[in-house]
């Protein structure tokens, strides 16, 4: 199993190459700009490479620092998910119940198969974010790492994909345990919603089911794009727009 410091160290390798490369390419004897132009791309892309291996331990450190200034953590999220996840269980496993008993009756089955698929689609995507969340939180230095390997590979072949990597696993980090906070500003935090109190049947399937779907499904789908965009846009920082880095290196 690979480690974050084979990737770094594989990346300083890389980055030691492309610097040899931009030196041989800018010291060619040949008045050829469209060769002598990769001399400085790739001395320059081989220092931003340098920079992100220093900088590695520091980036890890800024993103759980951000993370205790929002006010969020991930065994707190975790375990928001889980309790989430086994809230919205027990209501399908009522909705079942009553399916399982009006099967026969005329005109009554279909609601309540539709509010069973809410439910069924709720929880399946609460379990969905769950396994993400760990991915995130277990491999994110090591996705950041490989990031950084992707950049670091000669004539800009995985940059782009190596700063999506990095932007990814950094805002996704920082993102996600905001989730909860996020929800409970809009007032759509299932389990601190002022639900009524001693629920029937007809609250439940009125005002709770609608609730969970939009709660534990729409608004943390649309979080989860509106941190997409984050990353994207963090991704074209990190990569540099077009073909510069995001500061100026004088090699000259």
């Amino acid at each position: 199993m690979w480690s974050v410091f084979d990737f770094l160290f594989y990346a300083q390798i890389l980055a030691s190459l492309t610097y040899t490369l931009g030196s041989l390419f800018y010291a060619l004897p040949i008045p050829v700009y469209g060769v002598k132009k990769w001399g400085p791309k790739l001395i320059t892309d081989s220092i931003y490479v340098i920079v992100w291996v220093t900088i590695y331990t520091a980036v890890l450190a800024f993103m759980q620092q951000l993370l205790d200034m929002l006010g969020a953590s991930w065994p707190s999220y975790f375990q928001w998910l889980y309790t989430v996840e086994n809230y919205d269980i027990l209501q399908y496993e009522i909705v079942k119940g009553i399916l399982d008993s009006i099967q026969y009756i005329a005109g009554a089955f279909a609601p309540f198969m539709m509010f069973s698929f809410l439910l069924s689609m709720a929880t399946s995507f609460i379990e969905f974010l769950t396994i993400i969340s760990q991915m995130i939180y277990q491999y994110s230095g090591l996705f950041i790492a490989m990031g950084i390997l992707l950049m670091a590979l000669p004539f800009r072949i995985g940059r782009s994909i190596g700063a999506s990597f990095i932007a990814a696993s950094i805002v996704f980090y920082i993102g996600l345990p905001y989730l909860p906070t996020f929800l409970t500003q809009l007032d759509l935090n299932i389990l601190k919603m002022n639900l009524p109190p001693n629920p029937n049947i007809s609250i439940v399937l009125q005002y709770e089911i609608p609730q969970i779907f939009i709660a534990n499904l729409l608004a943390p789908t649309s979080y989860i794009i509106l941190l997409s965009g984050l990353s994207i846009g963090l991704g074209n920082a990190i990569g540099g727009y077009g073909s510069r880095v995001p500061f100026l290196v004088d090699i000259v």
